[in-house]
């Protein structure tokens, strides 16, 4: 993804708030995040089959902000790839609204993977682990929030629940699950 060179699309989706979609009565379907699975080509496909709503593949927030590199490899999309929520993994808020503000143009939000129990993610800091840090998790939605201007830009937590209503989301003001 080189910003320099990708125009912004014109596609009228990505104006939209992707929440608005979940109010409308209607069944949503949704091509949620799968490791090496969900990159241009399969939402494309997927799309194709009445796909109302993807993400992309966790992308470690921290290595996207520093690299051109990690960017132009782990995100693609086109005009045609929306709506579309790009899903971060990230143990820092400035670098996940960082993130965020540079996929902003070409995205309906991001989404914060405090979910992904692989190894790798954990020892890192990433994913599942951060449902013991709620309010770093609430650091990273507010600061999101507050440095990506597009109101309509959606931010979403992705968590395994397993008894933590109490203990996480609460303390992360989230609105619905």
């Amino acid at each position: 993804m080189r910003s320099d060179s990708i125009p912004i699309t014109v596609c009228q989706e990505r104006k939209k708030d992707p929440i608005e979609m979940f109010h409308s009565g209607q069944l949503v379907k949704i091509c949620a995040p799968m490791v090496r699975y969900s990159k241009l080509a399969f939402r494309t496909l997927v799309r194709k089959y009445s796909c109302d709503l993807c993400y992309t593949p966790m992308i470690v927030a921290a290595d996207f902000v520093r690299s051109v590199k990690a960017r132009d490899s782990e995100f693609t999309t086109n005009q045609g790839d929306c709506p579309l929520i790009v899903q971060f993994a990230a143990n820092d808020a400035r670098l996940l609204s960082d993130a965020a503000q540079i996929v902003c143009p070409y995205a309906n939000g991001i989404d914060i993977n405090c979910g992904c129990p692989q190894r790798w993610a954990v020892a890192e800091g990433y994913g599942a682990c951060l449902i013991n840090k709620p309010e770093l998790v609430q650091d990273m939605v507010k600061q999101v929030r507050n440095q990506v201007e597009n109101p309509r830009f959606s931010v979403s937590v992705k968590i395994r629940c397993d008894g933590c209503k109490r203990t996480f989301i609460k303390p992360c003001n989230v609105c619905w699950i």
